[in-house]
């Protein structure tokens, strides 16, 4: 186990695999061999050189693994335990940490953004960001981090009984939304999305409608909510889709954008009708210490998201995968699992 193979993205769109050392653990941390690992779609952005990360970088932020060695300060863990990993790293000390708004930490750093993350054979873990888990697969579990993401995205924009939301985008982030919505007594659950199979997978999941965006997917959801919608939630990152999602919003309702658009992206918006209908726009970045809640929802069965794996691939792949999404070709998610 002295060295171990590493998808190291060296720069912008030139990524490497390579045999590398395994990471030496501090007393603070422990050695964990990872199982599975999600490809999201800040690993595009990160490959892409869009995102805040410096290189070189093994990215991966959605992994879960068996831990094999733990430093001298990790209690409560131990060789052969089963966890899913925190990617977030907050100092705890600086002006948003002690007003527990964590996720904007001055000094935030993450696994697979800042520092060396799950596409790689080991990751060193810091016991901070471990959490065991019994009652799931490791592919599920690898679904904690982005449920914990949807997780604080809904603690923000509160549905209420009896609302009905409208969710942009059926891919898993989308399909996650539709079912963590269904479970806070909504009335009912509407996904838009281009493509059938995944309509028909978001129906199978309990969508109450589905609406293909064929182009006149405004004219449909206008004669099936002529109101609009009390949640509208953008899952696909696209600003055109953000831009006419803001009209499918009811008087004094909310907008969550969750997708993550190009950062120079720019939408127009009217004032006077956010003044005027008592909109509410709703942002949502990362986790803020919503880890904990999705390991105990992955565990009971809450959500299902082994019918979210589109395909899973070895480490090999990952190049590949990444082309892939960049193309818009990518079927579902994409989940890297490591052979023994």
């Amino acid at each position: 186990m002295d060295t171990m193979l590493a998808a190291i993205i060296e720069r912008p769109h030139h990524l490497e695999l390579r045999r590398v050392p395994v990471p030496d653990i501090k007393p603070d941390e422990a050695l964990v061999k990872v199982a599975a690992s999600g490809i999201c779609g800040t690993d595009l952005h990160i490959y892409e050189g869009q995102f805040i990360s410096r290189y070189p970088l093994v990215a991966g932020h959605e992994f879960a693994g068996i831990i094999v060695k733990t430093g001298a300060e990790v209690e409560g863990f131990a060789p052969g335990d089963m966890v899913a990993c925190d990617p977030s790293i907050y100092c705890e000390h600086c002006y948003y940490c002690l007003r527990n708004r964590q996720n904007h930490c001055e000094n935030w750093q993450a696994l697979g953004v800042t520092r060396w993350g799950g596409f790689a054979e080991y990751v060193a873990v810091p016991k901070q960001c471990l959490h065991k888990v019994k009652s799931c697969s490791l592919p599920e579990a690898a679904f904690i981090e982005p449920l914990a993401c949807v997780v604080w995205g809904l603690e923000q924009a509160r549905p209420e009984l009896g609302d009905q939301v409208l969710i942009y985008g059926a891919g898993a982030i989308g399909l996650l939304h539709l079912q963590m919505a269904l479970r806070t007594g909504t009335s009912a659950v509407t996904v838009v999305d281009k493509r059938t199979d995944r309509l028909e997978l978001a129906s199978r999941l309990g969508a109450a409608r589905t609406v293909p965006a064929d182009g006149h997917e405004d004219h449909t959801l206008k004669e099936l909510a002529p109101r609009g919608f009390s949640l509208v939630i953008d899952a696909t990152g696209v600003p055109a889709v953000v831009e006419k999602a803001l009209g499918q919003v009811q008087n004094a309702g909310k907008l969550l954008i969750f997708g993550v658009c190009p950062q120079q992206a720019r939408i127009s918006i009217s004032p006077y009708e956010i003044y005027r209908r008592d909109l509410k726009i709703i942002g949502s970045f990362a986790i803020r210490k919503t880890f904990a809640q999705a390991v105990d929802l992955m565990e009971s069965g809450a959500v299902d998201v082994l019918p979210l794996i589109g395909r899973t691939l070895p480490l090999t792949g990952l190049p590949d995968a990444l082309e892939e999404m960049a193309a818009g070709k990518a079927p579902m998610k994409l989940q890297v699992q490591m052979g023994e």
